[in-house]
């Protein structure tokens, strides 16, 4: 595989979350694009990022199907050394992945890839009560004031609004957003209510800066499920399982 990739940060920020959930992958290459898939240790958590050929400034992959295993700590290392300018390229050949950063200064890195199982992406026919959408920016402000608080999310839809709460030793907190205030892009369904780990929740904030929207779906006693919407048709979908309530 060799990919061109203009938004250096944006990439880095993309494999960060993916680095939350779990250690190691097979990102898998095809003439389609690049795809990155699996589940948390715990199996509380299924991500599934999908950067399509149009995503990247320059793409090409010399077989059918390529997989490219990677210790996900090292690789976020390498990528957190690029700078705004830089230009990121990536290339793999029989058992390294290179990664050069074109831009005052041009760098040049190289890791070993991991011979892993090639996983199966499971399939995922929830049928969610509620969505709504919005910038990202708006949950992720929402999310920061709220862990701060409570370890556990609750969701809840009502009367078209969209409501994040959590209930603390000391004090509880909420934020409600609706079309209405213009805090919601969209919102659809009906009443629902379920809770979520906060720590996977905010896991998958760290898309926060290479995802401009987010939808978030959910039900009662059913996963969440975050859609990060990127560039070119690229997009991130995060499902974290509910708790018991």
């Amino acid at each position: 595989m060799k990919a061109k990739v203009a938004d250096a940060l944006a990439f880095s920020d993309i494999i960060a979350a993916v680095e939350n959930f779990i250690p190691e992958v097979n990102m898998v290459a095809t003439q389609d694009g690049l795809k990155i898939f699996g589940v948390d240790t715990a199996k509380v958590a299924f991500l599934s990022i999908n950067l399509p050929a149009g995503y990247f400034e320059e793409y090409s992959v010399s077989e059918e199907k390529e997989l490219i295993g990677v210790k996900l700590g090292d690789l976020s290392d390498v990528l957190k050394r690029g700078g705004k300018d830089d230009l990121l390229e990536l290339e793999t050949n029989q058992n390294t992945i290179i990664i050069n950063y074109k831009g005052n200064v041009e760098r040049r890195f190289s890791l070993p890839l991991l011979s892993l199982e090639e996983g199966r992406e499971p399939s995922m026919g929830f049928q969610f009560s509620f969505r709504a959408k919005m910038m990202t920016s708006n949950l992720v402000s929402s999310l920061d004031v709220l862990s701060e608080i409570g370890s556990v999310l609750i969701l809840e839809s009502s009367s078209g609004k969209f409501i994040m709460q959590v209930e603390g030793d000391m004090s509880d907190a909420k934020v409600e957003l609706s079309t209405e205030s213009g805090s919601l892009i969209e919102a659809d369904g009906v009443d629902a209510r379920s809770s979520y780990s906060m720590d996977y929740v905010m896991g998958t904030t760290s898309l926060r800066k290479a995802a401009d929207t987010v939808e978030v779906s959910f039900g009662t006693q059913i996963p969440v499920r975050l859609h990060y919407e990127m560039p070119n048709g690229a997009y991130g979908d995060f499902y974290v399982a509910p708790r018991a309530e």
